[in-house]
């Protein structure tokens, strides 16, 4: 079972564009200091992140892991979605490492196998074995879980709520990520986005993503009309999905 939770560490950088230096928050230098000074080990042992989706969690998680491979440091990266999916007593004595870290760790609430892991993961924790970050939807006290200790002990650190973008950030958020991948996104297409489309991170990622393939494939410079013909295609590409035998349709 060991080999199966091996299987579902993430690696060290799933993506580039994850920096601390592209995490964009109006409490953005509070957030990387402390992150930044746990992955060096000259600061606090446990930090959780909590915030809504989209707030960046897993940004920073990825940002953590690529600092850590910069800096020679070991650090092991976990999706607690997918650890559920392993017996908990395969993680016990598991992570030998400088850093555990851990997203989503509030799908663990309620199954006390994992629950009591993580209990002992936080006390080997504060005995200095290793320091650990993990990301939450929920601040811990608002979790309901089987074991009360567990609940607790997520508060023994440093807790940093992650605010939600605002539109300004989501703005600057756009257009810093579009120049990564080597697209100028005038103020005008960016108003059109949030204008036409959710105001969530997130979405707006995703659009981004198309874009950019829609950018490089026609060879145009994005544009509102580009935007539209993308979208559009892409649209019209999800409508055309024949339907399987035998389905209904969920409303």
């Amino acid at each position: 079972m060991e080999s199966a939770i091996k299987q579902i560490a993430l690696p060290l950088s799933l993506d580039r564009q994850f920096s601390f230096e592209n995490y964009i928050s109006d409490r953005a230098e509070l957030i990387r200091t402390s992150i930044k000074a746990l992955v060096a080990g000259n600061g606090e042992t446990q930090i959780g992140l909590w915030g809504a989706s989209a707030s960046g969690k897993t940004h920073l998680l990825n940002a953590s892991a690529d600092l850590a491979r910069q800096s020679g440091v070991q650090l092991q990266i976990y999706d607690a979605v997918q650890l559920l999916q392993c017996d908990a007593s395969a993680f016990d004595g598991f992570a030998h490492c400088d850093v555990l870290a851990v997203d989503n760790l509030d799908a663990i609430a309620g199954h006390s196998e994992w629950e009591a892991c993580f209990y002992q993961v936080i006390n080997r924790c504060r005995d200095g074995d290793y320091r650990f970050l993990f990301a939450m939807t929920h601040k811990p006290d608002e979790l309901v879980t089987s074991l009360d200790d567990f609940r607790s002990r997520l508060q023994w650190g440093l807790m940093l709520q992650l605010p939600d973008s605002s539109e300004i950030e989501i703005r600057e958020i756009l257009r810093k990520r579009a120049q990564l991948n080597g697209i100028e996104l005038t103020d005008e297409v960016i108003s059109y986005l949030l204008t036409h489309y959710a105001r969530n991170l997130a979405v707006q990622m995703d659009i981004l993503r198309r874009l950019d393939g829609a950018s490089l494939s026609q060879q145009r410079k994005v544009t509102i009309p580009l935007v539209k013909q993308a979208l559009l295609e892409r649209n019209c590409q999800l409508n055309s999905v024949p339907e399987a035998p035998g389905s209904g349709h969920n409303k």
